[in-house]
């Protein structure tokens, strides 16, 4: 019989040696659904500070770099990922860290656009990138490999949606800060 933690090892180790996709730097600027933008800031979240997920850049909408996080301007976020995930795992992680992120009866007042959103979600492989962009106006555009999948309204679902990211419980706070500049 292996000893547990040898087995454990095993595991991550595998994990660690799996080909990482081919990811390329996003652009320093941008234009996307009518909007100029301009990266912020980019990093790589990686599980257990080991094994890369994904780069994540967060662009903002150009003369906006002052904004706060969150504020009503133009924002998108790509995500270009190193390892496979099914739809599933992808909303349950994203609504975990919603939950988290948002107050009072938020989540149930989003909960109709939310699962709207979550039905356009489709398993990812390495290289595949999500992108999310928030325009002022328009929505959140939820995009695969650039293919628009969904589109939801509300600047209220944007702040709280990017929250995941750049809340104040975060997937993490290292990569919210590196992709605010601090």
């Amino acid at each position: 019989m292996i000893h547990p933690i040898l087995a454990s090892l095993v595991v991550l180790i595998s994990a660690v040696s799996l080909p990482a996709a081919n990811v390329a730097p996003s652009p320093p600027v941008l234009k996307e659904d009518g909007a100029d933008f301009v990266r912020m800031g980019q990093a790589t979240f990686r599980w257990k500070s080991v094994v890369k997920i994904y780069d994540i850049t967060l662009h903002i909408g150009a003369g906006q770099l002052n904004a706060k996080a969150l504020d009503d301007v133009p924002m998108r976020l790509e995500l270009v990922y190193y390892r496979a995930f099914t739809a599933a795992d992808i909303i349950k992680g994203g609504d975990t860290l919603l939950r988290r992120n948002v107050f009072g009866d938020t989540f149930e007042r989003l909960a109709p656009r939310l699962a709207e959103f979550n039905r356009a979600y489709v398993n990812v492989k390495p290289g595949d990138s999500y992108t999310l962009t928030y325009v002022p106006g328009r929505g959140t555009t939820l995009r695969l490999n650039g293919d628009v999948l969904a589109t939801v309204p509300g600047y209220d679902f944007a702040a709280a949606y990017f929250r995941i990211w750049l809340g104040d419980e975060p997937m993490s706070s290292k990569l919210r800060d590196d992709l605010l500049g601090h």
